[in-house]
């Protein structure tokens, strides 16, 4: 648990060497009663933990770990005055105590990576030593000529060091919450620049902020040769990347689960949705309710199949079933077809949908709509409790900065693009915000994004 450092990935290693399970997980949490519930949710015999600062954490951390019975601890950062053990200490010793390690077999767990928790509970995807280290990620981004960039989590799937590793290819990293920031986008350029990365991963909202910089980052006469982008469905705007701030721009289609299983080079000719080819040693199929698979033209649910995939989900046997079909297709919960031509198009989430009285409104659409408006830098739709309807449609936005669009303006741009609000999918609410919460990784929290909007509105559940 903690923040990326080179620590993290020294004790990471010695733990698969060790024959353990790594458990990744969702950086260190602000009250250390969390950290606890973690730890023991995890079930997990020894902790490397990057403890917060604050002294009321530190000193509960002291008292937790110095009790009989509990996960055994290494700290990745000494703070001053705890007494407990401190992997510098380990690692400067004079002398190496002879360890025997086991012989770790292929079909072993190897580690685990904690979903984001965006539908309320972490989940827990547990890997194989054979699924990591042949994983297509290991060089599916670059060769050992290449320098890579990312500032996405180690504990994230995204964001972990062990593919670079595996590939053998340099890795520059930061922490990731200064590319959160969107004026720290030049200082993250600065960056690239200086230490000759040739490959970028950035979020889409970052590539927004290299837009409303062009000026100032162009001017460092500076490109990368790829730049990789994915997380949600690219807006038509993100097109003006490449060519300007790097050769190409692609983005990656996948989750914790299933690993990165398509990738498509983003042009002006793009489609919205389309996610492009399929990454070697993946399949994809389009199923409809009863599971049979679905003809060309077919909207259902995307299920993906490949040896690289979850071994499945630690502690709950239930949940692994549920989320294969009877041959072993992974259920992403994703809603897509695949054209006569051999495109597979995502549309959204199968859990994407308002349903608004008698309507079913898909939030991918809507989202997509409004984030082309003109001045519009991001938004997000939720639904929202109501007496009559039972949900309704609430639009999120954020603006650019000199942007003067109203409530009255975005609702008109919206019926004029999704007719209106009762036979039409257009929200009934718009709320303008500055900054919407995030996750560790960069997600969005569209849990805490719903609870501010019923404030604002002044709603509770019905």
């Amino acid at each position: 648990m903690g923040s990326n450092n080179l620590e993290w990935i020294v004790g990471e290693f010695a733990i698969f060497m060790a024959g353990a399970v790594a458990v990744q997980c969702q950086g260190t949490c602000e009250v250390f009663n969390e950290t606890v519930s973690l730890l023991k949710a995890s079930k997990c015999r020894a902790v490397l933990l990057d403890p917060q600062l604050e002294p009321v954490y530190q000193s509960e951390m002291e008292n937790f770990f110095q009790q009989k019975e509990t996960p055994m601890v290494v700290l990745l950062r000494k703070p001053t005055g705890v007494d407990l053990p401190y992997i510098g200490d380990v690692l400067s010793a004079e002398e190496e105590p002879a360890v025997s390690l086991p012989r770790v077999q292929p079909e072993s767990s190897a580690l685990i990576f904690t979903t984001s928790g965006s539908s309320g509970v972490p989940k827990m995807v547990e890997f194989t030593h054979m699924a990591v280290t042949n994983s297509p990620m290991a060089n599916f981004f670059s060769t050992e000529n290449d320098i890579t960039f990312s500032d996405r989590p180690f504990f994230w799937l995204g964001g972990t060091p062990i593919y670079s590793i595996v590939g053998g290819f340099p890795r520059i990293f930061t922490n990731p919450k200064i590319v959160l920031k969107g004026e720290n986008i030049q200082y993250v350029w600065k960056i690239l620049k200086m230490e000759r990365c040739t490959i970028t991963s950035l979020f889409p909202y970052a590539l927004k902020n290299l837009l409303d910089n062009e000026e100032d980052i162009l001017i460092m006469e500076y490109k990368p040769i790829l730049i990789a982008t994915g997380g949600q469905i690219p807006g038509s705007h993100l097109n003006a990347i490449s060519g300007k701030f790097c050769e190409n721009i692609y983005s990656v289609y996948g989750m914790t689960e299933t690993g990165i299983a398509t990738k498509v080079f983003l042009t002006v000719d793009t489609e919205v949705g389309h996610v492009g080819e399929m990454v070697p040693g993946y399949e994809a199929k389009i199923i409809g309710d009863d599971d049979k698979t679905l003809n060309c033209g077919k909207i259902g649910e995307i299920v993906l199949r490949s040896p690289w995939m979850l071994k499945g989900y630690r502690d709950s046997p239930e949940l692994t079933k549920d989320s294969f079909t009877e041959r072993g297709w992974f259920r992403t919960g994703d809603i897509g077809v695949f054209t006569e031509d051999g495109k597979l198009f995502v549309k959204g989430k199968a859990a994407d949908v308002i349903k608004r009285g008698g309507r079913k409104i898909r939030i991918s659409a809507v989202e997509m709509a409004i984030s082309n408006f003109p001045g519009v830098r991001e938004t997000v739709v939720v639904a929202v409790p109501d007496e009559r309807l039972l949900e309704d449609v609430c639009a999120c936005v954020i603006l650019e900065e000199d942007d003067n669009n109203s409530e009255q303006k975005l609702q008109q741009m919206c019926w004029d693009k999704l007719e209106d609000n009762i036979m039409g999918d257009s929200p009934t609410f718009y709320l303008m915000f500055k900054t919407f919460p995030r996750f560790h990784n960069g997600e969005i929290d569209r849990v805490n994004i719903k609870k501010d909007s019923m404030g604002m509105l002044k709603l509770r559940n019905v």
